[in-house]
């Protein structure tokens, strides 16, 4: 439905008066904190986030990965992972991955989540996905020793049980799984939602999107 001129002037403003209000919140938040780099870090973070929000609500969404995206990376930096989006040069040691690279992961689990819900296995799910060529970019060395089909399987024992330290990855998983309990078992909808978790797999602009840091509209 196309807005008259009046109302979307209207949504303009309030989105940019959203766009101020969560701005300011994000760098006034804990004042009596230094503005050392680790805790600027946990103010710019939000305060993208916002930004990505307020591009995504007026339509633009691949405006607001981008903000969304840096973010993600800007955070990562206090877990002590470097985003190639910051720092192009190879670490000596093997860090542990990003949490861009836990939210692509989290979403092939929730596709398994749903695929069993729908009736299937869970090995015989994993086994579907492992066909899939999007899941099988997100194995890195682990597809050197094991099957792409345990690894799935180890991504979402990784999560659930809190052994994968990545926040982002984790609730993600965990907003995804009641969306899928609020479809009643065999329901054909649960197909159409692992057949979306990996279609966004597809463009990297669908693994960056916003996970459920403030809404769960994104699954």
């Amino acid at each position: 439905m196309l807005l008259s001129d009046d109302e979307a002037k209207l949504k303009l403003l309030r989105a940019a008066a959203d766009l101020y209000a969560g701005v300011s919140r994000a760098f006034t938040q804990h004042p009596d904190h230094p503005r050392t780099a680790p805790n600027e870090r946990e103010r710019y973070g939000p305060a993208l986030v916002v930004v990505a929000q307020f591009f995504s609500g007026l339509g633009d969404r691949r405006i607001g990965d981008r903000f969304f995206e840096l973010a993600s990376a800007i955070t990562d930096l206090n877990a002590g992972t470097l985003h190639p989006l910051l720092h192009p040069a190879r670490a000596d040691n093997r860090r542990a991955d990003t949490s861009r690279l836990w939210r692509a992961r989290a979403r092939t689990v929730l596709a398994l989540e749903a695929l069993v819900r729908s009736g299937l296995d869970r090995k015989a799910a994993a086994a579907q996905l492992a066909r899939s060529a999007n899941a099988a970019k997100l194995a890195g060395a682990k597809s050197k020793t094991s099957s792409l089909q345990t690894t799935i399987l180890g991504w979402r024992k990784g999560l659930l049980e809190r052994r994968v330290k990545n926040f982002e990855g984790r609730e993600l998983l965990l907003a995804g799984r009641e969306k899928i309990r609020d479809l009643p078992k065999h329901d054909p909808r649960l197909v159409e939602f692992a057949e979306r978790q990996l279609a966004e797999l597809d463009e990297l602009s669908g693994v960056l999107s916003p996970p459920l840091l403030t809404s769960t509209d994104w699954l």
